[in-house]
Parts: structure tokens; C-alpha cells; sequence
């Protein structure tokens, strides 16, 4: 039986390692939170990744090398570790049922917090990885360029969240979409984005898999700009780009910040006295940057 279980693939042993009512979740009271969280970083991240892998195969390398993936697809450092802890788990019981001869984490160091700041694109990148895309992540590119919005905010995006209020357009954040699932937005706070009429038909559709489709299409792009693993270059860095890029051209650093969203000590109570007819010099920008990003002659 151990040699039979030796031969398994990192699918068949992690088989409902997370279902609420396992056997792993019951023995250390897993909340179902904790439960959600693992589940969703087992079927979305692992198993697509290393679920044909047999667990002998599973290393110290291939780990260190996984995580990295995970690190440039845009995750934070706390998503990377709490997903990482998930996989931690499963190989760690794989180890004590004698399946695996080492724990493949055993020497892997903990991730650190990174000194440097994550690096904007400059114009002439971003409109570099719009022309590589495809037509439906042009549409994703856009918007996450040109309003801030971290990933996570964009995923839970629909046509619902479309208003519009004294001629102008805006979309009403309320929530983002991690994990699987809906969330409230990581400053708890709503907040609406005022939206130029170029970009009003850009948002369509169900954008639940986008950090997948980001992953897949996106980042390898960016791995052609140089320099991008010294600046910590990922998907993250086109919200970096718009907070630059306004301030940059003239919009009132307080506004851009409420527009991101940013949750900076000190400044969140001047946050809650702008109104969206407040924040409507942004799309003047949005304009000027749309028109640079998509049109080659623009520059």
C-alpha cells in the first residue's frame, strides 16, 4: 500500500484535503474561512500547476520555483504566503505519512518583506503590452491602467456597477472578488471611479477569472521589458502607473488617491468629502492617456 501510495500524483493525495468535513479540517478545527481559503488555492493555483505531478517529483526546487510564479503573477507577499501555506500542508502530511522521503519546504527560506517599492510602467510600456494583447485583454489593460483599480476590484466588476449621475459616468465600487468569491474592498470603503465615455463600453462581461487570464497573457509580456524583475514589474504595477501618470499630469494628488483608493494615515478622513462630481478632472487624463496608449502616432 505505501508503494502504491509512493506513486501517487499531487491530485489523487490532495483529493479533499480542504472539504469542510475532512478529516485534516476536523483535527485542527479549520475555520471555515481558513477552510474557503486552501480550498480555493488548492483547485485554482496547485492543481492546475503540479496536480499531474507524482509527489516524489514534488521538490525542494520545484516549490521554490512555484512560489515565484505565484510572486510574478501579481500576488502580494501575504497572498503568495497564506497559498503557499495551503500547499505547505498537504506535502508536509504526504512527508509524515512516509509517501515522500522530505519535506520539500524544509530548507525553503520564508519570503521577506521586499525593501524596494514595486516600479510603475512608463507610457511607452503600457502602450507596448496593450498592442501584444489580445482584443479582450485590451479591454482589462485599459481599465486597470486608466482608473486605478487593483485586480482583485476589477474581478468584481460588471455592467451593474455602472451609474451615472449629472452627465457623467462612474463606476460604484463596492466590493472585489478574491478567492473565488466576493469580498469587501481591502479599505472596507466604497468609493466611485468618474469614467470617460471611451471607456464606458469597456466594461462588459464577467471578469471573474481575470487574474488567471493576467497570468497567462499578461505577465509573460511583461517578462519582455527589461529590467522588469529588478523593478518588480507585474500587473499590480498598471495601478502604479495610473497613480504616476495623473499626478504627473496635473490631477490633485488627494483626488488620485481617492480614486486608487488608498488607505494613507492621515488622509482618509479628506477622502469622505469627495464626491464624484469632485474627482471629474480625472478623465481629462484618462483621455489624454487612452489617446497616447492606443494610438502608435500619439507619443
Amino acid at each position: 500500500q505505501l508503494l502504491a501510495a509512493r506513486g501517487k500524483t499531487f491530485r489523487e493525495y490532495a483529493a479533499g484535503f480542504f472539504d469542510k468535513d475532512s478529516v485534516y479540517a476536523k483535527d485542527n478545527g479549520l475555520s471555515p474561512r481558513s477552510v474557503a481559503i486552501y480550498s480555493t488555492a488548492l483547485e485554482k493555483d496547485f492543481l492546475p500547476l503540479i496536480g499531474n505531478r507524482q509527489l516524489a517529483d514534488i521538490t525542494y526546487s520545484s516549490v521554490k520555483s512555484l512560489r515565484q510564479t505565484l510572486l510574478d503573477g501579481g500576488l502580494s507577499l501575504s497572498t503568495v504566503k497564506l497559498k503557499m501555506a495551503a500547499l505547505h500542508i498537504i506535502l508536509k502530511s504526504a512527508y509524515l505519512d512516509g509517501i515522500i522521503s522530505k519535506d520539500p519546504f524544509g530548507s525553503l527560506r520564508n519570503l521577506k518583506s521586499r525593501e524596494r517599492h514595486r516600479d510603475a510602467f512608463s507610457l511607452e510600456e503600457v502602450r507596448f503590452l496593450y498592442e501584444a494583447s489580445s482584443s479582450e485583454m485590451k479591454k482589462s489593460l485599459i481599465l486597470l491602467a486608466l482608473t486605478g483599480m487593483r485586480v482583485s476590484e476589477l474581478a468584481g466588476v460588471s455592467s451593474a456597477n455602472m451609474k451615472e449621475g449629472n452627465g457623467t459616468s462612474f463606476i460604484q465600487l463596492e466590493k472585489q472578488y478574491i478567492d473565488g468569491e466576493f469580498a469587501p474592498l481591502k479599505t472596507k470603503r466604497p468609493r466611485d471611479i468618474p469614467l470617460s465615455p471611451l471607456l464606458v463600453p469597456l466594461v462588459d462581461g464577467d471578469r471573474k477569472s481575470l487574474r488567471k487570464i493576467l497570468r497567462r497573457e499578461l505577465v509573460p509580456r511583461i517578462k519582455e521589458i527589461p529590467g522588469w524583475k529588478e523593478r518588480l514589474l507585474c500587473p499590480h504595477s498598471l495601478r502604479h502607473f495610473f497613480i504616476s501618470s495623473a499626478k504627473s499630469y496635473g490631477i490633485n494628488f488627494l483626488k488620485v488617491e481617492a480614486i486608487a483608493g488608498h488607505s494613507l494615515q492621515g488622509l482618509q478622513e479628506t477622502y469622505t468629502t469627495f464626491h464624484v462630481m469632485d474627482l471629474i478632472d480625472i478623465i481629462s487624463w484618462q483621455e489624454w492617456a487612452y489617446s497616447r496608449i492606443t494610438d502608435a502616432m500619439g507619443l
